[in-house]
């Protein structure tokens, strides 16, 4: 062997993975951080060649960046290995969690696109493909202040390298009930049959709680408790400050429903529930119907909260819009963002209607699409993420998101294998009314997050961010932010790197002396 191969063995037995694009030869393995708001694809090379990365959060935040991996070759074994982010000046330390990114096939154009994260067990690399592994840090409201330090190490096909982490801990802390409100749908039979158990079963209940309170931990509420709302069971879940809202069962005797009512104020759990018995009305008659139950409601529940989201204007005659017709009957306004966007009414009957002490909420579905923010998954992890500051630029109180497990097998059996989840209405669209993977399929009895989800918690973090900042700074401070990040409903920020600057810049408005 010539001493050129000689020391070039020896190079790739001894020196680190490379952060630059690899020589030619087995040894090739590359490895850089990502932002956690991007979506990388497996074809993903190297933009950047540093070897540490720097994230920042309030108490009670969690926080994440991608760790991506590439190697031109197979390997079966990678052992990767987090140290806790350990504080000097007082010995606290936060663990970190891991998660394997997983690819859904056939998405947009055919690609595969991130989405599922499952907790991390083992990884093995394929070759000429970039694999992500997920870092995640919670900070709980006991932190101590200042900043912490963590180091990676990599081991892959006799190589090593060596990263680090740094946590900065802003000295304040996010609210445990969230600013922004939400109401989100779970189908229990659908986890039931994924799961493969009896979807009456006890077993079903247990994985319904477990959706739930996933949900719950991504500061996001469901619109059904895991429990009958009459039981016992049911008090801690009304309790829970983390829950923004539930749905209030709709029973068809007056008396029942007045009892029910009753039992909710007694619990001081009334002004959180909201009424939902008609969904997106367009004919005169579903109209008639949503009169008829606002009026049964004065007479049965005084002080309810009513929403009927919709998506247009009636679809009888020209002269009166759905805001008009909708007036004195729902005290939750709902409309979809499109909608919201394109009617002239809009802002300003919603605005007259915050003046009376009525809400505000938004919706999104199956649309809108392009160029406006959804939770699709081909859609970028900034679209999931800016929905929340383009709701904070509008006075939008709350988002209201009809599934999160929509497995419908008429359009899928495995969403691991598909997202195409309502190929009936769009066959275009992946990831309509699903956020959740059915754990069963990797061994997990209950659910596996996405990529998405955790964009959600994210943009319900910066909500309560923009919040702090609107509290002690007013609403002219908290509109430059939203409008830098979000200048319109079809025109915001693509750059992680202008977000990361602009919540470290609020950072500093909520508490001057926070880096310090």
């Amino acid at each position: 062997m010539s001493w050129i191969m000689k020391n070039l063995l020896k190079i790739c037995l001894g020196w680190s993975l490379l952060l630059s694009p690899p020589s030619s030869g087995w040894c090739g393995v590359q490895a850089w951080f990502v932002h956690s708001a991007n979506k990388v694809l497996q074809d993903a090379t190297p933009t950047e060649t540093r070897k540490s990365w720097s994230l920042a959060a309030a108490r009670g935040e969690v926080e994440a960046c991608q760790l991506v991996l590439r190697s031109d070759r197979d390997l079966e074994r990678v052992s990767i290995q987090v140290t806790p982010f350990r504080q000097k000046r007082t010995g606290a330390s936060l663990h970190p969690e891991l998660y394997r990114v997983h690819y859904i096939p056939d998405v947009l154009g055919k690609v595969p696109y991130p989405d599922p994260l499952v907790p991390l067990d083992r990884l093995s690399l394929e070759s000429g493909k970039s694999q992500p592994v997920w870092i995640s840090v919670r900070v709980p409201q006991t932190a101590p202040a200042g900043i912490y330090q963590s180091t990676i190490r990599l081991s892959a096909g006799g190589q090593v390298w060596t990263g680090n982490l740094q946590l900065k801990v802003w000295n304040f802390s996010l609210p445990e009930t969230p600013s922004g409100v939400t109401a989100f749908g779970i189908d229990s039979a659908a986890i039931a049959r994924q799961h493969q158990v009896d979807p009456d079963s006890a077993q079903a209940k247990t994985l319904y709680a477990r959706y739930y309170e996933m949900l719950l931990d991504h500061k996001v509420s469901a619109y059904a408790l895991p429990v009958d709302i009459h039981s016992e069971a049911a008090i801690p879940y009304l309790k829970d400050p983390r829950m923004t809202s539930f749905m209030i069962p709709y029973p068809p005797e007056d008396e029942a429903l007045k009892n029910l009512v009753k039992r909710l104020v007694q619990l001081d759990a009334f002004s959180k529930g909201y009424f939902y018995p008609l969904d997106e009305p367009v004919k005169e008659d579903q109209y008639k119907r949503l009169m008829e139950i606002s009026e049964r409601l004065r007479r049965c529940a005084p002080g309810f909260r009513l929403v009927s989201p919709f998506f247009r204007n009636p679809d009888w005659g020209e002269s009166q819009t759905a805001y008009d017709l909708m007036t004195g009957r729902l005290n939750i306004w709902c409309p979809n963002s499109h909608f919201f966007d394109t009617e002239p009414k809009t802002r300003p009957t919603l605005e007259d209607r915050k003046a009376l002490g009525e809400e505000v909420w938004w919706y999104v579905c199956c649309g809108p699409g392009k160029p406006y923010n959804n939770f699709f998954v081909d859609l970028s992890a900034m679209n999931h993420r800016l929905l929340f500051w383009q709701q904070k630029r509008e006075n939008v109180e709350g988002l209201l998101y009809w599934n999160t497990t929509w497995w419908n097998p008429d359009s899928l059996s495995d969403p691991w294998s598909s997202m195409m989840t309502v190929k009936e209405i769009n066959p275009d669209l992946r990831g309509d009314g699903s956020l959740f993977y059915p754990g069963k399929q990797v061994g997990i009895d209950g659910p596996v997050s996405s990529i998405r989800l955790e964009m959600i918690r994210d943009g319900l973090e910066d909500f309560d961010l923009l919040t702090l900042v609107e509290k002690k700074k007013g609403e002219d401070l908290v509109r430059e932010y939203t409008t830098r990040l979000a200048r319109s409903l079809t025109d915001f920020e693509e750059d992680p790197a202008v977000l990361e600057r602009t919540r470290r810049e609020m950072a500093e408005w909520i508490n001057p002396i926070s880096s310090h």
